[in-house]
């Protein structure tokens, strides 16, 4: 008896490992040739094991693209406000943001979850890392003198996050996420707005 249950011991960890090959090498899958491409084949080989290994595990090639980027999501650091400075919070948060989707396989993922959004199993994903990222921006605003059309603001500073990165796939620097946020906050004055004088709005 203390002979079975040690091999049940050993066993654990080891089919643990392999469900965690077996995540990465689908995100590693998506990555490189996006998900109508991604077959339950392709990440068998790419993680040394069998296409009755997944189906053990998930029934479908989406429910296992869906597990694996939530595994990667949960694994992102997040940046905390140090609450010194609003825009400095906004600052380090964004370029964080933009370094994940710059950097990390997580930026083509992400972009092929999006041409999916109608997948339940992706909607849910998706609506998932909005949420996060969405109340780390709030927990920055809030109690501020910027709380004031705070959700309006958040979705500005997404906006421009998702569209240069993520819909149009253009690298974002440091000094363009600064300007991002001191316009959004309203710390920026036009640069000449007398042309403009006595026009509706200015």
């Amino acid at each position: 008896m203390a002979l079975v249950a040690h091999q049940k011991t050993r066993g654990r960890p080891i089919e643990n490992r392999l469900s965690e090959k077996l995540l990465d090498a689908t995100f590693a899958e998506v990555a490189g040739t996006g998900i109508d491409a991604t077959t339950i084949s392709g990440i068998a080989g790419r993680a040394g094991t069998s296409k009755q290994a997944i189906y053990r595990r998930y029934r479908t090639k989406e429910q296992l693209i869906a597990a694996a980027v939530r595994r990667r999501m949960a694994g992102i650091v997040t940046v905390a406000p140090q609450r010194s400075s609003v825009a400095d919070d906004l600052r380090r948060y964004l370029g964080h943001l933009a370094e994940v989707f710059r950097k990390d396989p997580f930026g083509p993922v992400y972009r092929a979850l999006l041409a999916h959004r109608q997948t339940p199993e992706f909607t849910a994903e998706l609506d998932g890392a909005e949420a996060d990222q969405r109340l780390a921006l709030r927990q920055i605003l809030i109690a501020t003198p910027f709380e004031t059309d705070m959700e309006v603001r958040i979705d500005l500073l997404l906006g421009f996050v998702y569209f240069r990165l993520v819909f149009a796939d253009r690298n974002v620097g440091q000094e363009t996420i600064d300007r991002a946020v001191f316009l959004a906050l309203g710390l920026v004055a036009p640069r000449d707005p007398s042309p403009l004088a006595g026009q509706p709005g200015t």
